[in-house]
């Protein structure tokens, strides 16, 4: 079986990050995997071996369309699948890709990573994009998402997990240069103001020695930048100095599985989630083997199962995660289940039966 995949790939991007976990079981399923790329986004830095790079994204033309299927067909691609967000291709050039796909009789899928709502402009191009894929067969991480499309030839695919040895936590605490009696809280993620990074600082400021481990990296632009300058202030504004560590670069996957491994708990206390279909980055936290604590945004329904829920007022709820060791060990327990329930190696045999029923 050959199928093209197109999506980010080999850079700084969670979209690409979920690729390179599918691909690599979906090649040890026998699939031949061709990938073809968007162009590099200004600032992103590119990583391991390039795939082919040919539409700009947003703007990218039917020609790039006609460009892209051109290369389709030299791989002799049996499927054609798509890893599909707001920004990462415009209408135009999805829809000249069906039409081409139809035109061929070559299955056309796509993993819907976005989910509608945020602002009336996003809503608005989200929606062209769905218009535009009406020929496709549409896969989504979850039966709300497909239950909020409201349309057939909706499938349903967990976000699958790369599962790796799990370190017992005094020895990966060790290996970060910590002490196995300090208390450790890790973020990982995109430093955005909807992840809500201030509210836990000022959670952490009411406790004591608590270190946090803030594993997420900035954007090359001036308001992300910018927001970065914001949390390092109020960092130092809250006496936090000596206990918060706060990079803001992309750290590589092997790093950031090391910090997260050296966490008593794993904290992501997003607002809304940003219209995300899931979360990728409570997949890596999982990942990691350590007990995860979520907030009550929609993007973590999916993983409740998973995940300790955090609670109000967050300051005590963090202060009984970090001295209540059976919740920590029923919440490490639940996670590990969950990883193991939904690996890349599961996750990729659903694929692989999913491309069978549509050839």
């Amino acid at each position: 079986m050959r199928l093209a995949l197109l999506s980010t790939y080999h850079e700084v991007c969670g979209i690409a990050t979920y690729s390179e976990g599918l691909v690599h079981e979906l090649e040890s399923l026998d699939v031949d995997v061709t990938v073809l790329a968007p162009t590099l986004r200004p600032g992103v830095t590119a990583r391991g071996e390039q795939p082919r790079r040919l539409w700009s994204h947003h703007d990218a033309t039917k020609a790039e369309a006609l460009h892209t299927f051109v290369e389709v067909l030299r791989a002799r691609a049996d499927l054609v699948h798509a890893q599909v967000n707001h920004g990462l291709y415009s209408a135009g050039f999805l829809g000249t890709l069906g039409a081409l796909c139809t035109l061929a009789r070559i299955p056309l899928i796509a993993t819907l990573h976005g989910r509608q709502g945020g602002a009336e402009a996003r809503r608005r191009d989200v929606d062209q994009l769905l218009r535009a894929l009406l020929p496709a067969h549409l896969l989504v991480h979850n039966e709300a998402h497909a239950a909020e499309l409201d349309r057939g030839r909706v499938h349903v695919i967990p976000h699958g997990i790369a599962v790796t040895r799990w370190q017992e936590l005094d020895e990966a605490k060790r290996a970060r240069g910590l002490d196995v009696r300090d208390r450790v809280i890790a973020h990982f993620g995109f430093l955005h103001p909807d992840k809500g990074i201030e509210e836990v600082l000022h959670a952490l400021s009411e406790q004591r020695n608590v270190r946090y481990r803030i594993v997420g990296g900035s954007f090359p632009t001036p308001e992300s930048q910018r927001y970065l300058g914001e949390l390092r202030r109020l960092v130092s504004d809250l006496g936090l100095d000596d206990t918060t560590w706060l990079p803001g670069r992309f750290a590589s996957r092997e790093e950031v599985q090391a910090e997260l491994a050296a966490a008593d708990w794993v904290v992501l206390n997003y607002h809304t989630g940003s219209s995300q279909g899931t979360s990728g980055a409570a997949r890596e936290a999982l990942a990691a083997g350590r007990p995860l604590a979520v907030s009550t945004a929609p993007v973590f329904d999916d993983l409740r199962e998973a995940a300790h829920t955090l609670s109000r007022p967050l300051t005590e709820d963090i202060g009984r995660m970090l001295s209540d060791r059976q919740l920590m060990q029923s919440a490490t327990e639940k996670a590990r289940s969950y990883a193991l329930a939904h690996s890349w190696k599961r996750i990729a045999e659903r694929h692989r039966a999913l491309y069978e029923r549509l050839l």
